[in-house]
């Protein structure tokens, strides 16, 4: 009964940490604040039945992969801890174990759908403002020509064509922002320039 909570334990806790991992790798969307006209859109969620809907309707059930494994890192971990340490026969130390994983499990569904779904699914107003976006350079810009920048917005990798402001030139792989649209056509600064003339830390933005 021992090997059977460790296993439970090890399997939720490798595969808690293996979804928080692989949640945090995603394209990078690097917005100067205030350079835009955007501001921050409002959201709200609500409960639902068995689950939570985010403020674009999103349903998140309280079943789901991120629920089990903590579930069953908690249980096995409570399971382990009383099967080693106390006198509790094996059906006490399993409903004392399934107890606490419910408690484990609830407690991620909670953090889940108060705090961190609502931001991964609101539509907020910023994310969707082209001015102050920092984007790269695909295709090289000449002196007074037009190249190709390419930039994230709203989540979605956006391809423009791009011309420097006052005629700069670029080259290929420069980082750049965004200073305003026109005509379909985006007019860029060297990120460099900007970030210096805006007492921003020196460096590079940070985009991929």
């Amino acid at each position: 009964m021992t090997s059977v909570f460790l296993g439970c334990f090890v399997f939720g806790l490798l595969f808690t940490v293996g979804s928080f991992l692989l949640g945090a790798i995603e394209g990078a969307h690097l917005h100067i604040p205030g350079f835009g006209h955007g501001g921050g859109g409002g959201g709200g969620h609500h409960g639902t039945g068995t689950g939570t809907h985010s403020a674009s309707g999103i349903h998140f059930s309280p079943f789901n992969a991120s629920t089990a494994s903590a579930f069953l890192a908690w249980f096995g971990g409570a399971g382990y801890l009383l099967t080693r340490y106390s006198g509790f026969t094996a059906v006490l130390t399993t409903l004392f174990a399934t107890m606490v994983g419910l408690v484990g499990g609830g407690i991620v569904f909670v953090v889940l759908s108060r705090f961190i779904m609502p931001r991964l699914t609101e539509m907020r107003s910023e994310d969707y403002v082209v001015e102050g976006t920092v984007g790269r350079i695909t295709s090289p810009i000449r002196r007074g020509g037009t190249g190709e920048i390419v930039y994230t917005l709203g989540g979605t990798q956006q391809i423009e064509g791009a011309r420097g402001l006052n005629d700069e030139e670029f080259e290929r792989g420069a980082e750049v922002v965004i200073h305003h649209v026109q005509a379909g056509i985006a007019y860029v600064e060297r990120w460099d320039k900007f970030a210096e003339q805006n007492a921003l830390p020196p460096g590079t933005s940070g985009i991929s």
